[in-house]
């Protein structure tokens, strides 16, 4: 493909309305340039699109509440005048002294005129309508992991690695007393992969307790400096490598009425996952997502809590490449014997109805786009509510940077979209089903917030938010689509100055990250970018992102042709946004660089020695090295072990090829990573000085994957100025 029929194709596929202008020369004079430090440190607060804190529907009314300053405001469809229902002050009136409060706390309805709020470690209740605030339960001081059944006031939680339950009247009740030395009860397990982000289910009524515990004995402890201390220490992970024996995972369930805890009879092997946790309706089943360690047998197993048995088979899944099951199953509401069960096996991420007894009844969704969440059902139960990408086309797949609302009808299956503007939308649907408030913003919207009907008809606009960067000078933001490996369309980002000259040439800041699960570019504010991006086109740079094969938002085939090869196709389709940068007249080809974290990190510096002087500098960070060092349940999903991929692995390593790096390369590791290890950086660097390559080395002490907080200003200070200092405009 020529240069010229590259840039016409690329631009052919530009969102229409998604360029974001820069300011004219008179406002210009009106504006200041955005300062490094403000887009770090104040890109969520005084950078940020203003959103209504804490919106929420109340239960089991046509309302809708959030905090506005220091009062928790109501509002509902239609003519309803906004009122303050409650207030900071009004809170506080009912607290002690000592357990004031200087902002509206975080809190839940639990019905009409009923909240609840935790304060150090004390959970409290107040009657909105009264005024009155009352002292329901406290936790150890030491808690984690806490999880409220609100009905029933009951709190699991965990400390250290022992499981308890807390009980209106300050009652304590230690469910586990094992924990420690490997073994750890009530917490997320298996990494926290496969949708798994907490340890603890609670039965409908709040009368039962599942929750994982977690044998890692078995697993090679790994340590990690801390210079917290002096001498310095190490804090003790168990880390299960690719390849090596991984920890073992049950799952108990514990009776409070009868003060016992039985454990699943989840059978062989013990190094298999138990994901998605779903109870039944009547509390008395518990239904478990097996997944075999090699991630291609899927099971949702029936079991009896009171006994532990497996009663049943409810569906089996296979592939030949991998499954990720993400969602438990879902009960239907009116239908107690039919449940929501999500799949990829027609390619797209679908919803498809099962009955208890009859199995499948019917595939709910279809075509070539991606259910991504359920919002819930209208009150009948007929129509089901879900967030989804838009259609997805091989030749256009801008679809696939929305995100819509749409209904979709249980007995035809009809689907209808209820969000029709451009952009990325999330929807709330209130108590009875008939309304929904729709959060979105696009590339030329920085963030609306409608109340819309259950036919997407506007029924009010409850906040439309101002540019927050209305006073910044900012350039232009560009949403297109470049050709990429395997005849596919490769959606991207392309950040210029906001005194852009189409007769210059510009060096380019590539930013990457080309991973499972992770979408860069979308019809969103800012088009998915970092704000610190338009501080770094500022400077002279433009700044371009390419979703590649392997990230979300597109095809189960596109993100699993990276299955047992990754580093290969992802580069391959880097280098083809590389193609079409060169082949803009205004591209210095010779000056471009490339950045990136974690699995960016990684392809920053498979670029680097597999492309070399393609860049003349990068920046990697918490970059993996060898996949061998990466833990199991993400690495042999993607890549099958060591053993039946060496081929696979050798590819991807990339501490012996360090010879073929041209350009200048920093790399820059957390000291206490416990995701990507630090040894990964240290491997990489030792290959270097035995083979007389030269690179840079930077160590943030005390920081595990990646940087927060305030030293998250020295990081991009350090990855920005060492760009520049290769290639500053």
């Amino acid at each position: 493909m020529t240069a010229s029929l590259t840039r016409s194709r690329a631009f052919l596929f530009l969102l229409a309305g998604c360029v974001l202008g820069g300011p004219t020369i008179a406002q210009d004079a009106a504006r200041t340039p955005l300062t490094l430090k403000e887009a770090v440190l104040e890109a969520h607060s005084t950078y940020a699109p203003e959103r209504l804190s804490a919106l929420a529907w109340v239960p089991g009314t046509s309302s809708y509440a959030w905090v506005q300053d220091s009062l928790l405001m109501l509002g509902g469809p239609g003519k309803v005048a906004d009122r303050s229902v409650t207030s900071l002050a009004a809170i506080n009136a009912g607290l002690p002294d000592s357990l004031r409060m200087k902002r509206f706390p975080r809190f839940e309805w639990d019905d009409d005129r009923h909240l609840h709020f935790w304060q150090r470690g004390i959970l409290f209740g107040m009657d909105t309508e009264t005024g009155k605030v009352e002292r329901l339960l406290r936790v150890s001081p030491d808690a984690a992991n806490e999880d409220l059944h609100a009905a029933s006031r009951h709190v699991a939680y965990t400390v250290d690695q022992d499981l308890y339950i807390a009980l209106p009247g300050d009652r304590q009740v230690q469910v586990t007393k094992d924990g420690g030395n490997g073994i750890v009860n009530g917490q997320a397990v298996h990494r926290q992969e496969y949708g798994i982000t907490k340890g603890t289910f609670w039965s409908p009524d709040g009368s039962r307790l599942a929750f994982h515990r977690m044998d890692e004995s078995m697993v090679t402890p790994y340590r990690l400096e801390d210079i917290g201390s002096s001498p310095s220490t190490f804090d003790e992970i168990r880390y299960p490598m690719a390849g090596q024996t991984s920890h073992q995972v049950t799952i108990g369930v514990h009776d409070l009425k009868a003060g016992t805890t039985v454990f699943l009879q989840t059978g062989e092997p013990a190094d298999q996952y138990l994901t998605n946790i779903a109870w039944g309706p009547d509390g008395e089943r518990l239904y478990v997502v097996h997944l075999d360690r090699a991630t291609e047998n899927l099971r949702l197993v029936e079991y009896d809590v009171r006994t532990g048995r497996a009663l049943r088979e409810l569906l089996t899944e296979h592939s030949a490449v991998y499954l990720e099951p993400e969602h438990p199953m879902q009960f239907l509401p009116e239908k107690p014997t039919q449940y929501l069960w999500w799949s990829d096996r027609d390619g797209w991420d679908h919803l498809y109805l099962y009955d208890l007894k009859k199995g499948l009844v019917r595939q709910l969704t279809q075509g070539s786009w991606s259910v991504t969440e359920v919002l819930g059902f209208d009150e009948k139960g007929g129509t089901l509510f879900v967030e989804g990408t838009g259609e997805v086309l091989k030749d256009d797949p801008h679809g696939a940077m929305e995100r819509h609302v749409y209904a979709v009808d249980l007995a035809s299956g009809d689907r209808s979209k209820l969000t029709a503007q451009p952009g990325s939308h999330s929807g709330t649907l209130s108590p009875d089903g008939s309304m929904l408030i729709d959060t979105w913003s696009s590339l030329t919207v920085p963030g609306r917030t409608e109340l819309i009907g259950r036919e997407g008809e506007l029924m009010k606009v409850l906040q439309e938010s101002p540019d927050p960067l209305a006073g910044r000078t900012t350039g232009s933001i560009e949403l297109l689509t470049i050709a990429g490996e395997g005849g596919d369309r490769l959606n991207a980002r392309l950040i210029k100055p906001s005194d852009f000259d189409p007769g210059r040439k510009y060096p380019v800041l590539v930013y990457l990250y080309n991973g499972p699960h992770v979408q860069l570019v979308r019809n969103a504010h800012l088009g998915g970018a970092a704000l610190w991006m338009l501080h770094a086109a500022e400077r002279g740079y433009l700044v371009f992102t390419v979703d590649g094969h392997g990230s979300t938002g597109r095809s189960r085939d596109f993100e699993q042709t990276i299955h047992r090869r990754l580093g290969t196709v992802e580069v391959a389709d880097q280098l083809r946004g590389v193609e079409y940068l060169k082949s803009l007249p205004y591209v210095d080809g010779d000056r471009l660089a490339v950045h990136g974290w974690s699995f960016g990190g990684f392809m920053t510096t498979s670029l680097m020695v597999k492309a070399p002087g393609t860049f003349k500098v990068g920046v990697a960070g918490g970059p993996v090295m060898d996949w061998r060092l990466y833990e199991v349940m993400y690495t042999e999903r993607y890549m099958d072990t060591p053993e039946e991929n060496p081929e696979g692995y050798a590819t991807a390593a990339l501490p012996d090829k360090c010879t073929a790096l041209e350009g200048e390369l920093l790399l820059i590791h957390g000291l206490q990573d416990d995701v990507v290890l630090p040894e990964h950086s240290y491997r990489f660097l030792k290959a270097c000085v035995d083979q007389g390559e030269q690179l840079e080395f930077f160590v943030y002490p005390g920081h595990p994957h990646n940087v927060r907080g305030k030293d998250r200003l020295h990081l991009m200070t350090q990855v920005l100025d060492r760009i520049d200092r290769s290639i500053k405009p």
